[in-house]
């Protein structure tokens, strides 16, 4: 599993998308540096959490499908697609997974993006739940998924600093390693603007 934490501005017109860079298999750590981030366009970025080979091939098939044309909702229906596409894989390999797994999903997506038709900013989010179906927020939203997902939520909320949005993703992050050793690793940031997207990440020791 993995955590993701994403937010958007809309007064300042910018979205913020992270993730950690921890893979693990039971109680080991195989990597701290896996990027679970992906670049899709300059305008838009998508993480997703869950069965980690299930999450790299979505995101690989989002991301030849899409380009600086593609609209907004061009994107949502792209995503919901292909989750739909790797979902039914993951079930034809996994076929009793609601069973030995109860609660776990495949597949739990976030994309930030700034959308220069409108001069907005905004996230998307795609659960199994629903089918896919693409939610957009282009209000003052906050999405976090993943591990601890609840607390961090939580804690985030409690310590957030509109003056600092970066640090305190960062330091949500910090927190979240403290209570699960799934999360951690480098921590890599988007925030998408206008002027495209600018790269932050921050190691985390722990």
């Amino acid at each position: 599993m993995s955590l993701c934490i994403a937010l958007n501005n809309p007064s300042a017109r910018f979205s913020i998308i992270a993730g950690d860079g921890r893979i693990t298999s039971g109680e080991d750590i195989l990597r701290d540096d896996h990027k679970k981030l992906t670049k899709l366009t300059e305008h838009a970025s998508i993480f997703c959490s869950g069965a980690q080979v299930y999450c790299e091939e979505l995101r690989e098939m989002v991301e030849v499908q899409v380009n600086e044309q593609t609209s907004i909702e061009e994107l949502g229906l792209i995503v919901q697609k292909a989750s739909i596409e790797v979902q039914q894989r993951f079930e034809e390999d996994y076929p009793d997974y609601r069973e030995v797994m109860p609660g776990f999903g495949a597949l739990a997506t976030v994309v930030a993006y700034y959308d220069a038709a409108t001069d907005e900013s905004g996230t998307l989010e795609f659960c199994v739940s629903d089918g896919f179906e693409p939610h957009d927020s282009r209000d003052s939203v906050l999405r976090v998924r993943g591990v601890e997902y609840e607390k961090v939520m939580d804690y985030f909320l409690s310590h957030f600093n509109p003056e600092q949005s970066i640090e305190s993703v960062f330091v949500s992050f910090k927190y979240a390693s403290s209570l699960n050793n799934n999360v951690g690793g480098t921590i890599t940031l988007h925030v998408i603007s206008k002027d495209g997207i600018s790269t932050y990440e921050w190691r985390d020791f722990g």
